[in-house]
């Protein structure tokens, strides 16, 4: 069987790379942070599919992709990009009623580097949210964005860290 491949961009802006939450469709399924992209489609370049899946997910037009490295995912490999996007603010992708749920987007802090680093800071590609007894973590707030703890960490030396965010909700 083919490793699926997909495309994700690093999208930074003020200190914050903007990121996607999402939920499974399936029973059971959790809610994750991500950043935005997805799969390729027949016959598409990676980059093509980067603009694409950028646009459809927080409708913001990517203006320049310089490619940055290959990261495995858990069902194939995924294309990095370092990606500007035009002026304005992302919002929520149209559900197409197929794959994950998209629940919001939000900008969250960028991870620190060193001053003579000249890199791009590549977050986790997705970041589990946990559950407590199969309830989702997180609770409605009444201006109707979720509230919910990530926990990121894993694969860095064991270091757990936990950090609220705020997502931008349909």
């Amino acid at each position: 069987m083919d490793e699926r491949r997909r495309a994700a961009a690093v999208i930074v802006r003020d200190g914050r790379v903007l990121m996607v939450h999402e939920r499974s469709r399936r029973s059971g399924g959790g809610e994750w942070w991500t950043l935005p992209g997805g799969g390729l489609r027949p016959g598409e370049t990676a980059e093509e599919a980067l603009r694409r899946e950028v646009f459809e997910e927080t409708g913001l037009v990517v203006g320049d992709a310089r490619y940055v490295l290959e990261m495995p995912y858990p069902s194939g490999m995924t294309s990095v990009f370092a990606v500007t996007v035009a002026d304005g603010e992302p919002r929520v992708g149209r559900d197409d009623g197929f794959g994950p749920e998209q629940l919001g987007v939000d900008w969250l802090p960028v991870p620190e580097l060193p001053i003579e680093t000249n890199g791009v800071p590549v977050p986790p590609l997705m970041v589990v949210l946990p559950t407590l007894d199969g309830q989702i973590d997180g609770a409605e707030s009444a201006s109707g964005s979720l509230e919910s703890t990530a926990e990121t960490g894993a694969g860095r030396g064991g270091d757990d860290v936990t950090a609220r965010r705020r997502s931008m909700t349909k």
